[in-house]
């Protein structure tokens, strides 16, 4: 005689229908639990495990090593040796002399001037001019040695002719001023001539601009300019001024 049996259980455990045959000696009813665990050839257990993935079990009993899953997994920046970046910082220690000599800069006092007198441009007189007659004029030493001071800091000296005067030779206000001709002619920006020659003296009249600078042998360095160039003509004698003390020193 056989009969169906069903017994709920829990829920984590599923108990099937069971087909039981009653026999003698045995009780009549059906336990509920996982089914009996069979033993193989080898002694060994086998058995199903419940809430378990297959594939997970199957990686835990290979002996193939997996990184990250049963075996530690690779760093994902290489380690360095620390002596490398010593090294690299240290550097490679230098074969000659660390400290090197630098030599002394000179007082350059030409150079030092040329941005006062740079493009200045200068005339001077070296002859005396009167009608078709013209005559050479020897400068005294002191004057030549102001031209060369000009010259020095960067001046552009340009020789022109002076007129001579006579009794036949008036300027007055009705006559043509012979420094606005040289200016206008040579596109100056002064005229130098000393106290003791006679160029351009009796043409500085009332109104023009006239700057003096001793010399070496008490004459007196005459700077002439138009009417409109008082301004730039004190300039002027003060660069001249600044680099006959720098020559001088």
């Amino acid at each position: 005689m056989e009969k169906d049996y069903r017994k709920p259980c829990s829920k984590t455990v599923v108990c099937p229908v069971l087909s039981l045959g009653l026999v003698q000696g045995e009780s009549t009813k059906p336990t509920c639990g996982p089914p009996p665990v069979s033993a193989d050839a080898g002694g060994a257990k086998k058995g199903i495990a419940f809430d378990t993935a297959p594939q997970a079990r199957i990686h835990l009993e290979s002996h193939i090593p997996i990184p990250g899953f049963n075996a530690p997994s690779l760093p994902a920046k290489p380690m360095r040796d620390p002596s490398l970046s010593l090294i690299a910082l240290s550097g490679v220690d230098p074969t000659e002399p660390v400290m090197v000599e630098v030599p002394l800069v000179q007082n350059d006092t030409t150079r030092t001037a040329t941005p006062l007198l740079a493009g200045t441009r200068v005339g001077f007189a070296d002859r005396y001019q009167q009608g078709d007659a013209h005559d050479s004029i020897e400068h005294s030493a002191s004057f030549m040695r102001a031209l060369e001071r000009l010259r020095r800091g960067g001046a552009l000296l340009f020789p022109v002719s002076a007129q001579r005067l006579d009794a036949s030779l008036q300027f007055d206000l009705h006559t043509r001023n012979e420094i606005d001709d040289l200016i206008n002619q040579y596109r100056l920006d002064a005229l130098v001539s000393d106290s003791r020659s006679g160029a351009f003296h009796a043409a500085c009249w009332a109104g023009y601009p006239k700057v003096g600078e001793p010399l070496e042998d008490g004459a007196t360095l005459w700077f002439y300019g138009a009417r409109w160039s008082r301004d730039s003509l004190v300039a002027l004698a003060q660069a001249y001024r600044n680099a006959a003390r720098l020559t001088s020193s």
